[in-house]
C-alpha cells in the first residue's frame, strides 16, 4: 500500500483550566485548513478513479489532511478541548482508502467506497462541530 501506516496524533502538553490563548487563535483557521485538505482529498480520489492521479498523489493528499487534522488537535487540545473521540477517524479513513486504492481505477470502484469515506469525513466534521461549541463556550466562560 501507499499510504503512510499511521498519522501520529499529537498530545500537547497544556493545562486544562489556563487554555492558552495562542492555541485557542489557532483554531479556526485549523479547522478551515483541515476541511479544505478534505476537500482536496476527495476531489484527488475523483481524479484517480478517472486515471488522472496516481495512488501516489492520493496519499500525498490523505498526508495534507493528516497535517490539518494534526494541527486541529493540537488547536483544541491546548485550548483545553478533549479531542480523543476523533483521534481513530484518520486510522479508519486509511483503511478504506487503501482499500478503495486496491482496486483498479474506474468510477465504479470510487462510488463503490465512497460512502464509507463520506462517512468517516462526516463524522470528523460533526465532531469538529462539537469541538468547536465546547471551545466557544469555554471561551465565552472566560477559561
Amino acid at each position: 500500500s501507499c499510504l503512510p501506516s499511521s498519522i501520529p496524533i499529537p498530545h500537547p502538553q497544556y493545562s486544562a483550566s489556563i487554555p492558552s490563548p495562542q492555541y485557542s487563535a489557532s483554531i479556526p483557521n485549523s479547522v478551515h485548513t483541515l476541511i479544505a485538505s478534505m476537500k482536496n482529498l476527495q476531489s484527488t480520489l475523483t481524479l484517480w478513479s478517472t486515471s488522472r492521479a496516481s495512488p501516489d498523489t492520493v496519499s500525498d493528499a490523505y498526508m495534507q489532511f493528516g497535517v490539518g487534522f494534526n494541527a486541529v488537535v493540537w488547536a483544541f487540545e491546548g485550548s483545553g478541548v478533549d479531542t480523543s473521540d476523533l483521534h481513530q477517524i484518520p486510522t479508519r479513513l486509511r483503511a478504506v482508502l487503501e482499500t478503495c486504492l486496491g482496486e483498479d481505477p474506474c468510477p465504479a470502484a470510487l462510488e463503490m467506497y465512497q460512502p464509507r469515506i463520506r462517512q468517516q469525513l462526516y463524522e470528523l466534521l460533526q465532531g469538529l462541530k462539537a469541538k468547536q461549541g465546547a471551545w466557544r463556550s469555554a471561551v465565552a466562560a472566560g477559561l
